[in-house]
């Protein structure tokens, strides 16, 4: 029975196992002779031919597609112009009505975008992604335009162009190709076909032999490569035979007259044996599928009737017939000439069975028809969009970089101007500019039309930097690229009287107008997510690695750029780009719904980076339950307790490096009041660490406010309504505090009883008394030692005490309706009692912020104490910070950390690792970094409004909740991994 056992076994693994490719090549060839057999000869013709499809047409264009696909059996559609959605249902429809599966080919070079523009996803031009260094990226992409395709029903792309484009004046081709470089071309067309063909749909190399050096446009005439045989083979035919070796399965010829190949007049690769059977067939031994250019192309009609140029194509070996000029008089040539034998039918018999075979190894022989809603989402795949950014990001190229001024470091202190050539308004590339530094914007159109320029120019002289860029350019050398002699000349004179970076956003043969300029970016085409992600690149958000590739100008030739550093500035990005799933993180809203439902807090905002850029920010609710004021991503919070690390810890973690102040001295060797006290030893390590025995905290402001008729009131000699010499501590609106019960205080902190020694008890008194450590030490205050260190250097403009100095009240969220001390709305000061009494600057509480400019500093951490080219911490000492102190389960120095003991509340997602540090605030809100996952968190609510007694964020786990979608997307995405190495 147990042999029986283990037979059965075996014979089901054989059954359920992947069939090898000599099995699934002899049962396609099996499937291709059974359809063969019972074929009429109209039927056999009819397969070599592929006819054009549009999904934006009118029925009458439809009506006339059906009537081809029955009246003459075709074998193939090739879609053009339209939708996702429409294009998929036709080809339901069309699948229908054909006897035969129809092949369904798609022209697709830069995705679905090439035809059905903003309905779906465009990646960028070959001649950008030729300027990045790892062609293995591309695989990505042919992998997410294959899956596109897929979804609309199409079996195959034609693409990817493997022309060489070694002719600036070449009016067709130009950024269709990878470059000028033979290697590089190859390489980058082999890792394109590699992705396609792993999503299941063919590639096909085009335009053999090779359509590059050459100014006339196929479309038009014949155009003439007069190259000899063996630069033909050197140059042109070069990447052809990688992608041959390669295993590519299609391959498209192009109408060139090669007089190399074969010199009859006007005879075209296409239509010539010498090319296809004897060249592309037996001698470089291609062995796929052969297409021939489009046949309505003046390149071959300008000379041929319709029926001479199915005719002569077939005779040349080409296996199907793209897009006849004149479907009938193709159809009714070739069935004359296999009639009178004019043709040999049992050449007809091989290419179809070709074909069918071809069908069947694509799936048409179980064909799965598209569904319209599925093609639709597809059409803007979020993976396929996270390819394109990180495409993009690869590609953009310092041209020119004379003085180093690329990426850019000061942000603070220069006075810098943008200015925007070619452009109406303002441009996306001025927008995120405006995330890292503040500029004066200006934007011109191309024809200056109303400008006053030397207006213009006196401006423009006034500040220290100008950034110019250029855009809406056109892709003609007739042209000049659409640069006017007066755009040039105002570059020109700019560039003469002070500093300027430039950035192009167009064709890099344009580049040869710039030689002079001393810093260059060259960013390839002007799309939003190339203004966006240049701009990153320029701030030094990621370095800057692409190449040129092609030659502008002996000071711009192939291969040249510059390298620059990155400087670790938080960029922005979408999930995909990080490994993270879109879908997943979408889900947040439902929580942050569900928390403003449940009355747990009236707003929130939510902002989560991975490896250095932003991927999701969102803002939901309103400040209030009561008012109609949305949150905005610029509102700032009362960060409470954060303060401690995004302020405090980082002040002492400066001046540790310093040597100024020293974890292992103790708080009496720096402040002089607590000499005789139970506090003078305490280290500051263990202070940081809550592990000194210090008391949780002490409310001050009850002794100040004893009850009378059973309501609070002041005591005359503490506080006033207005303020003076005596009182001048303002706690709120009306309410100023006399400077010197800040002595009373203290005394109360010093004569505070303690804890046991070693316990852990979270205490606020230890950083107070830190705060009074900074002061001391540094001559400031905490509040200006941290401005002046910390933020601005690093351009963090919403993040900082005292937002009232600096902000409008309705850029900030209100915290709580206080009716125990300050008998007020709390609005722009700080929600802690004791902060407050103590101005608003402690090392507790006080600061504010939005969550972009807390992020930031995160991030900070997250590089290691790197950010924008400067240090702030040293690595060593921060990982010393949040590393737990002796037998805490949750306690860096400073830093507060998940918590390992199960049993009690974690504060982060249970999936975050142990490595978490961060903080939470008593207002609502927490941040978290997680080095192993480089996943930054930040949460900002105002779960204290209208009262601090409401516990149900707490209680709902609404961070938590939060802080766990972040980590599901990181599990749920399914990304494309590209091979380890190219081939051939």
């Amino acid at each position: 029975m147990l042999n029986l056992f283990f037979h059965t076994l075996f014979l089901l693994l054989i059954l359920v196992r992947p069939a090898p490719i000599v099995a699934q090549d002899s049962l396609a060839a099996v499937w291709a002779d059974s359809r063969l057999k019972g074929m009429s000869i109209e039927e056999k013709i009819g397969q070599l031919f592929i006819i054009r499809a549009h999904s934006d047409l009118g029925d009458d264009h439809m009506q006339s597609v059906s009537s081809q696909i029955r009246k003459y059996h075709v074998g193939g559609l090739c879609f053009f112009q339209g939708t996702p959605e429409k294009q998929a249902a036709l080809t339901t429809r069309y699948q229908t009505q054909s006897k035969v599966p129809l092949m369904i080919t798609m022209d697709a070079e830069w995705g679905l975008g090439m035809r059905f523009k903003d309905k779906g996803l465009s990646f960028p031009r070959q001649l950008m992604l030729g300027a990045i260094q790892d062609e293995r990226e591309l695989e990505a992409m042919g992998f997410a335009i294959g899956q596109q395709l897929k979804a609309l029903g199409v079996h195959v792309s034609f693409a990817p162009v493997a022309d060489i484009n070694n002719n600036p004046l070449n009016p067709v081709i130009g950024d269709r190709s990878f470059g000028e470089d033979r290697e590089k071309v190859a390489q980058c067309a082999i890792a394109y076909m590699r992705g396609l063909e792993a999503a299941g749909v063919m590639a096909c190399g085009k335009h053999f032999p090779g359509h590059g050096d050459t100014d006339t446009d196929s479309h038009l005439d014949l155009p003439l490569i007069s190259h000899s045989m063996e630069r033909l083979t050197d140059v042109e035919l070069y990447p052809f035979k990688k992608l041959i070796e390669a295993g590519m399965t299609g391959m498209m010829v192009a109408h060139l007259h090669v007089p190399a190949l074969d010199d009859r007049n006007h005879i075209s690769t296409t239509l010539s044996v010498k090319a296809v059977q004897d060249l592309l067939k037996n001698e470089m031994g291609f062995k796929g599928l052969i297409f021939t250019d489009a046949l309505e192309m003046k390149g071959v009609t300008k000379h041929f009737n319709a029926d001479e140029v199915a005719i002569m194509a077939f005779e040349a070996g080409n296996d199907m017939l793209v897009l006849p000029e004149n479907m009938d008089l193709a159809f009714k040539g070739l069935k004359e000439a296999f009639t009178k034998n004019l043709l040999d039918a049992r050449q007809l018999d091989d290419r179809v069975r070709r074909i069918l075979i071809a069908k069947y190894k694509l799936g048409l022989h179980q064909m799965t028809l598209p569904d319209a809603a599925h093609a639709a989402k597809m059409a803007f795949n979020p993976n396929a969009i996270g390819v394109k950014h990180k495409l993009i990001e690869l590609a953009v190229t310092v041209a020119q970089n004379k003085r180093a001024l690329i990426p850019i470091v000061n942000v603070t202190t220069s006075r810098t101007a943008t200015l925007a050539l070619g452009s109406n308004s303002k441009t996306h590339f001025q927008s995120r500019l405006d995330s890292y530094m503040k500029a004066d914007h200006y934007h011109i159109p191309h024809t200056l039309k109303g400008v006053d320029v030397v207006s213009l120019l006196r401006k423009l002289k006034a500040y220290d930097r100008v950034l110019v860029s250029i855009h809406h350019l056109s892709n003609k050398p007739s042209a000049n690229f659409g640069l006017t002699k007066d755009i040039l000349s105002l570059v020109q004179n700019i560039n003469r009287q002070q500093e300027i970076i430039l950035t192009v956003f167009g064709n890099p043969y344009a580049l040869k107008y710039f030689e002079n300029i001393d810093h260059v970016i060259m960013a390839y085409e002007d799309s939003p997510e190339a203004e966006d992600i240049t701009a990153q690149g320029l701030m030094g958000v990621f370095g800057c690695k692409g190449k040129l590739p092609v030659s502008a100008s002996n000071i711009f030739p192939v291969g040249h750029g510059y390298m620059t550093p990155s400087l670790e500035r938080l960029g922005y990005s979408v999930p995909e780009r990080v490994g993270m799933n879109s879908d997943s993180l979408h889900l947040i809203r439902r929580i942050a719904e569900q928390m403003i439902r449940m009355k747990a807090a009236p707003g929130c905002e939510v902002l989560i980076a991975r490896e250095g850029r932003i991927i999701y920010r969102e803002a939901f609710g309103q400040h209030t339950y009561e008012e109609s004021h949305p949150v905005y991503l610029t509102d700032l919070y009362d960060v409470a307790s954060l303060t401690k690390v995004a302020a405090t810890t980082l002040s002492i973690m400066r001046l540790d490096e310093e040597g100024i102040v020293s974890l292992d001295a103790s708080l009496g060797d720096y402040l002089s009041w607590l000499e005789g006290s139970n506090k003078k030893s305490m280290t500051l390590r263990k202070v940081m660490s809550h592990h000194a025995g210090l008391q949780s905290y002490i409310p001050f402001f009850e002794k100040t406010i004893p009850g009378k008729n059973g309501r609070p009131a002041y005591i005359p000699e503490i506080y006033c309504d207005l303020p003076g010499a005596q009182y001048c501590i303002s706690v709120a609106p009306g309410m100023y505090m006399d400077t010197s019960y800040l002595d009373d205080i203290r005394k109360q902190i010093r004569n505070s009883p303690l804890n046991q020694e070693g316990q852990y008890v979270y205490s606020d008194l230890g950083f107070i008394m830190l705060a009074e450590i900074i002061r001391l030490r540094t001559g400031v205050t905490l509040d200006h030692y941290v401005d002046s260190v910390f933020y601005k250097p690093m351009g963090l403009d919403r993040i900082g005490f005292l937002p009232l100095k600096r902000f409008a009240t309705d850029e900030i969220v209100p915290t709580e309706v206080d009716s125990y001390f300050r008998q007020q709305m709390l609005k722009g000061y700080v929600h802690d009692m004791s902060s407050a009494m103590l101005g608003g600057v402690s090392g507790h509480a006080g600061l504010f912020s939005n969550a972009e400019d807390l992020a930031a500093l995160f991030q900070m951490l997250m590089n290691g104490g790197e950010y924008g080219g400067q240090r702030y911490v040293e690595s060593s000492l921060l990982d010393a910070y949040t590393t737990r102190y002796k037998r805490s389960t949750r306690r860096g120095t400073g830093f507060d950390m998940k918590e390992l003991n199960p049993e009690k509340n974690l504060l982060t997602a249970r999936e975050a690792s142990e490595r978490t540090y961060g903080h939470t605030g008593f207002t609502g809100v927490c941040a978290w970094n997680d080095p192993e996952t480089r996943l930054v968190y930040i949460f900002l609510s105002n779960r204290t409004f209208p009262t601090m007694r409401n516990d149900k964020l707490k209680e709902l786990r609404i961070r938590e909740k939060i802080h766990s979608r972040a980590y599901k997307a990181i599990q749920g995405y399914k990304g494309y991994t590209p091979s380890q190495q190219m081939h051939g």
